[in-house]
């Protein structure tokens, strides 16, 4: 049997949820992947210390991370989910009826009967019926099992606030959801540090994107849209402003550094958008490895995978850019257009 070099890379990234004005998050989606995926998925690694893997850590979402464990934030959906049942309004009910049930119903929702029960009843007449006929026992069930159906598995057994609550299933008390909150925000803690350990161990590599999660290749060059697709409308006259590119790389590379105690060698730059300039300026700062689509790729270099690199990750150097300079592609369907201007294929 052929022995078969596998790269396990995830990629983690969110967008900045936070509106810059008002500074609440818009949306939970950071805060909850948190509780349930994010800190699990690298702990789970340690009862194989034999296995590696490589997971890029996206600024925007690292940076929410930190905001989120230092308890100093503001989400209008945390703070309904732990507000007291008497003091909701209905402006709150409603919002709570909106929110709480957004989850994949198959293996998160259906695995609790209380939860199933309830959002049954919430279907009538749009949630109006909801409005009325719920009691405080019921609004306190669906925010303590709306947060509970977003924990990793490994708190349903490891930690006893989590497997308490869990094994109720109902009639949560005022006390459970202060008692809830104090975890999540406790969990919320966990997540970078358990990945700067475990890279500092050697298990995981850590790489970064570019700070703002810019599209490199238009910064370098906004005409490079042109070569993946002539018809992308384009500004008359072009952006060409290679030294945001470097600020953009330095930046994740200085906040890569500060949070992870280390400097990231690898990139996965945003969308996997590559182009010779835009490579050969990360090549500079010192990256010596980049993760694309092997579409993007093969676009860039003028040829595509065959073969058996076909459907599989697959390494290339590039003397154009950089003597060790590396690059890592993931299979996906081969594109004939490019669906979004240049965002994902700008290349020469």
């Amino acid at each position: 049997m052929n022995r078969i070099h596998l790269v396990v890379l995830w990629h983690m990234h969110q967008p900045q949820y936070r509106d810059p004005e008002t500074g609440q998050y818009v949306l939970p989606w950071t805060r909850l992947h948190a509780t349930k995926d994010y800190y699990g998925m690298v702990k789970l690694m340690e009862d194989a210390p034999g296995f590696h893997a490589t997971f890029n850590m996206v600024p925007s979402l690292c940076m929410q991370l930190e905001e989120y464990a230092s308890g100093n934030f503001k989400e209008p959906w945390f703070e309904l989910a732990f507000k007291h049942a008497d003091e909701l309004t209905r402006e709150d009910k409603a919002e709570i009826l909106a929110r709480a049930f957004q989850v994949n119903h198959e293996r998160l929702l259906t695995r609790w009967p209380r939860f199933l029960e309830l959002f049954d009843w919430s279907r009538a007449a749009g949630g109006a019926q909801a409005l009325i006929t719920f009691r405080a026992r019921d609004w306190r069930d669906v925010q303590v099992l709306s947060q509970l159906a977003w924990m990793d598995e490994a708190w349903f057994t490891k930690d006893p606030v989590v497997c308490r609550l869990a094994n109720r299933g109902k009639d949560f008390t005022e006390k459970d959801k202060t008692e809830l909150k104090a975890k999540q925000l406790e969990l919320l803690g966990l997540v970078l540090p358990a990945y700067r350990e475990a890279a500092a161990r050697g298990q995981i590599e850590l790489s970064t994107t570019p700070y703002y999660h810019p599209i490199l290749p238009l910064i370098c060059d906004s005409d490079i849209a042109r070569v993946a697709n002539p018809g992308t409308p384009l500004p008359r006259r072009a952006y060409r402003h290679p030294e945001d590119a470097r600020e953009q790389l330095r930046r994740a590379k200085e906040y890569h550094e500060r949070v992870f105690g280390a400097k990231p060698v690898g990139l996965w730059p945003s969308e996997g958008s590559v182009s010779d300039q835009a490579m050969a300026i990360a090549a500079e700062e010192g990256f010596q490895w980049f993760g694309t689509d092997e579409g993007v790729l093969g676009r860039t270099v003028c040829r595509w995978p065959t073969g058996e690199s076909r459907g599989s990750f697959a390494t290339t150097t590039f003397r154009t850019w950089w003597d060790s300079f590396i690059a890592v592609w993931t299979a996906r369907p081969r594109r004939r257009t490019c669906t979004q201007g240049c965002a994902t294929s700008a290349i020469r």
